[in-house]
């Protein structure tokens, strides 16, 4: 048999005796406890569950919406529904009550058994539909403020914890805020790989390392895609603000166990401080995202924290990369060649095609809109564009087949983390109707840095189709010797920065390109001096056997028609002309 637990509370014993009488006029089977006071009632609500509370509105040293606002502050109460009970009646009075909490409002003297009886029903009833609806507001509510992937709070629910957090230093005078994003390293290529199934597991796993070593106190939330913001107070230095960030990175050392897959992660962080960079929750954010774009771009610095010059190189940064974007659409690019030539003979064996975009408004300088196509994975549509336009245009400057020298073209990292890279080159060169070994990849050591498998599959599959392959830049920091034995290079060109400072003999520079390219001849790759801008350079380059050279001293970047027209030029024939006969060890790929 099923009863109704009910607790019937008031100061008056005949009334409660009387509710408990007209109660027993019905067919229902209650379980009736009686309190006195509200104290009595608080000690047998601790002791045990009821349906329904019948509560006197006029109680000694508690009113009724005061006892409703305490009840339904206890989390034991959850689904007990509370009917006030009262001599009093105005609308006031009853809409208070309701609003507290309470499900009914029943005045004592109109009480009857049917009544009293009915408004018990109802109010459970309707408690039950209200902790409905407010279960349901719960569940909405976490789903508004939390990424349900990683269960973190999300970018809404941020903001708002991060302008209390504000708020409350703004109390504080003397502490600081730091706000910091992290964006996670070449997911994209991750993505890519492995396959978003792994991409989301990689996610939560982040999440999970990044929790554990955050203070309760500090929020933490993913923003969208892989990139996560947290923001710690109380603190008082920049050291702590980089101790935290730094903490955070290292989590990343040790690799990611992904189904089976090892999974090697880092991550880049910016960070913005309140009050020092501005106390606008929004206002941070951007700076801190701004600041996490420039660590993205550090070589080996990972944390940036915000400065004043930063918004306006992002502002620029944005502006190219929206002007890219045009041009990528309407091919606003051009190509320029810069030749390698020969010393001895004085011949042209490589013809290098060099991006320019002469119609660009913010930045014409390669060096600066490149790098932005490739954060912006513009990189690969502009370089399979630079591919198809110079094998071409070097069709047709071969179109008289006395001159014979090969066509170099740069390769980004970006293009070559693509799996299909190989196979677009391969179907570039049948279009274009050109042999693969005329062609010639060049590819800063940049590239190889983060040791990918993948890189490293496509060197060899365009190593394996014919294709040259050269390390660009030799010298400039990064340089690796390994790189030499591990990937199938067969160019090596020197960094100007070193060319340039050998006319000296007794120079470091001198004997260290000296005894590189002993090396590099030992191991069959062909030096190249690039910078080569004087005489005296240029003679110590071929004291040293590096007799192909690439330099103003020869020729500056040129256009297509201008490369015409000096092949053209019948005075300049015979120092265009070579033969690809290999008796130099030194020229082997010309």
């Amino acid at each position: 048999m099923t009863y109704t637990k009910l607790l019937v509370v008031d100061d008056d014993v005949i009334d409660r005796k009387t509710i408990i009488r007209t109660l027993s006029k019905e067919q229902n089977n209650y379980d009736i406890v009686e309190a006195d006071s509200a104290d009595d009632a608080y000690i047998y609500l601790d002791q045990m569950h009821f349906d329904v509370i019948l509560m006197d509105y006029n109680m000694p040293q508690i009113n009724g919406v005061e006892a409703i606002v305490k009840l339904r502050s206890q989390p034991q109460l959850k689904h007990t529904a509370i009917v006030m009970i009262s001599n009093l009646y105005n609308e006031s009075l009853v809409l208070d009550c309701i609003n507290a909490g309470a499900q009914d409002f029943l005045l004592k003297q109109e009480v009857t058994s049917t009544q009293l009886t009915r408004s018990i029903l109802q109010a459970r009833k309707r408690h039950e539909l209200e902790q409905q609806l407010y279960d349901s507001y719960r569940q909405v509510k976490q789903l508004a403020e939390k990424d349900p992937l990683t269960g973190l709070h999300n970018r809404f629910h941020f903001d708002e914890m991060l302008n209390r957090l504000l708020l409350a230093r703004q109390r504080r005078k003397r502490e600081i805020v730091a706000v910091m994003m992290l964006d996670l390293d070449k997911f994209k290529h991750i993505n890519d790989n492995f396959g978003h199934e792994v991409g989301d597991q990689l996610l939560i796993a982040v999440a999970d390392r990044i929790k554990e070593v955050l203070r309760e106190n500090e929020l933490l939330a993913r923003l969208g895609g892989d990139e996560f913001a947290f923001a710690c107070g109380e603190l008082t230095s920049i050291r702590q603000i980089k101790a935290i960030a730094q903490r955070v990175l290292d989590t990343f050392y040790v690799p990611f166990d992904i189904d089976g897959h090892a999974v090697h992660c880092s991550g880049s962080i910016g960070i913005a401080i309140a009050p020092i960079n501005s106390e606008n929750r929004k206002e941070l954010m951007k700076l801190a995202d701004i600041a996490m774009y420039r660590a993205k771009n550090g070589i080996s610095d990972k944390i940036c924290i915000f400065q004043d010059n930063m918004q306006e190189a992002f502002l620029l940064k944005y502006q190219i990369e929206s002007e890219l974007k045009m041009a990528t659409q309407s091919q606003h690019f051009e190509l320029s060649y810069h030749p390698v030539i020969e010393s001895q003979s004085d011949t042209i064996t490589i013809i290098e095609a060099l991006i320019r975009w002469p119609m660009a408004n913010t930045t014409q300088l390669p060096e600066e809109f490149i790098p932005i196509a490739e954060e912006a994975g513009l990189i690969q549509t502009i370089g399979q564009w630079v591919l198809e336009h110079a094998l071409y245009q070097f069709k047709e400057m071969l179109s008289n087949d006395h001159y014979q020298f090969r066509l170099s073209v740069n390769v980004s990292q970006c293009q070559l983390c693509d799996n299909d890279f190989a196979n677009t080159v391969q179907r570039a060169l049948e279009t274009a109707a050109v042999a693969p070994d005329v062609l010639v990849l060049e590819i800063t050591e940049a590239a190889l840095l983060q040791n990918d498998q993948s890189i490293n599959d496509t060197l060899l599959a365009l190593s394996e189709m014919g294709v040259g392959l050269a390390l660009d830049d030799f010298g400039t920091g990064l340089s690796s010797i390994s790189h030499l034995l591990q990937y199938p290079f067969d160019i090596v060109k020197i960094d100007s920065s070193i060319v340039q400072n050998i006319a000296q003999r007794d120079s470091k520079h001198h004997d260290m390109l000296q005894g590189l390219s002993y090396m590099l001849e030992k191991l069959n790759i062909t030096v190249v001096g690039e910078g080569v801008e004087t005489t005296m350079q240029a003679q110590a380059c071929n004291d040293m056997g590096i007799t192909q050279q690439q330099g103003f001293l020869f020729y500056q970047p040129m256009s297509v028609d201008k490369v015409k027209n000096i092949l053209k030029d019948e005075s300049k024939a015979s120092r265009l002309t070579l033969v690809h006969d290999g008796s130099n060890n030194n020229n082997k790929d010309t």
